[in-house]
């Protein structure tokens, strides 16, 4: 199966006073419960499995490109970016809704490690490794993330 043909899914977010910090603009931990919230809901669809067996195992890489304010409304889209055996990396973008831009607003990438109770398992989705385009860019983020991770932990 190619990672391109999995599901995609798309959210969107009115941004609230509740919403901002201190400095008027999107709180940081708000948008990474929304990165985190659709990239659950793209892991569930690309798995097909209940929520229960998946949990969130790392929000890495969110970067913010612009301040959000009071009143705009964000879309989010998740795609899967890495499948490994038991876990999946899905990347998310956040911008404008109504309009284009070149980069998202905000963006970053969730690991999911799909579970039975408490143990991590094959979810049993196998995917081709991507030889072009923005999928196999995604990818070779991710590994450079697991590389990056590994050598900071030893």
């Amino acid at each position: 199966m190619r990672i391109e043909s999995l599901p995609r899914i798309t959210a969107s977010h009115l941004v609230k006073s509740i919403d901002l910090n201190h400095h008027g603009t999107l709180f940081a931990g708000r948008m990474a419960e929304w990165l985190v919230e659709t990239g659950f809901m793209t892991a569930r669809a690309a798995l097909g499995c209940q929520p229960e067996n998946i949990v969130c195992a790392r929000l890495h890489g969110m970067d913010f490109r612009k301040s959000v304010g009071s009143g705009d409304t964000l879309v989010l889209e998740g795609r899967v970016a890495y499948v490994g055996s038991s876990s999946l990396t899905v990347y998310v973008e956040a911008g404008p809704f109504g309009v284009s831009t070149v980069l998202p607003y905000t963006d970053g990438l969730v690991t999911f490690v799909h579970i039975v109770g408490t143990r991590a398992v094959p979810h049993g989705l196998v995917v081709e490794t991507p030889i072009e385009g923005e999928a196999l860019e995604l990818w070779n983020r991710v590994l450079a993330e697991r590389h990056f991770q590994q050598r900071a932990a030893q």
